[in-house]
């Protein structure tokens, strides 16, 4: 039995996904270099560029994946099954991978630049 829309589910995970990826966005490209935590240079640039087709691609990929495993959860249960769950979970995991792009390229930045 289904108390939700498949529909509403989708909509609401592509817009908290798209949510913390421009929250992303912002701590690590306006408010890194402006606290001077990190060195605004070219490859902050060339990140910047790259973090977009990641970042709309992964909150897609999420939004995608959680219909996709509320609609594995509904199905009969079968040998099938458990590979559409973890198929489903590993789409997820992807999608929040290139969601947080951003801020793995600019936490290497940050630590490669401390002297101890």
């Amino acid at each position: 039995m289904n108390h939700f829309s498949f529909d509403e589910l989708q909509r609401k995970d592509l817009f908290i996904a798209l949510g913390l990826w421009v929250t992303v966005e912002l701590v690590s490209f306006v408010f890194f270099p402006a606290v001077a935590l990190i060195n605004p240079g070219d490859r902050l640039k060339t990140w910047f560029l790259i973090s977009l087709p990641l970042g709309l691609g992964g909150a897609l990929l999420i939004s995608a994946s959680s219909r996709f495993l509320a609609m594995s959860h509904d199905r009969a249960a079968g040998t099938n099954k458990m590979l559409f769950i973890i198929l489903g979970q590993f789409g997820g995991w992807i999608g929040l991978v290139g969601i947080l792009f951003p801020f793995f390229m600019v936490c290497s930045e940050f630590f490669s630049n401390i002297k101890l």
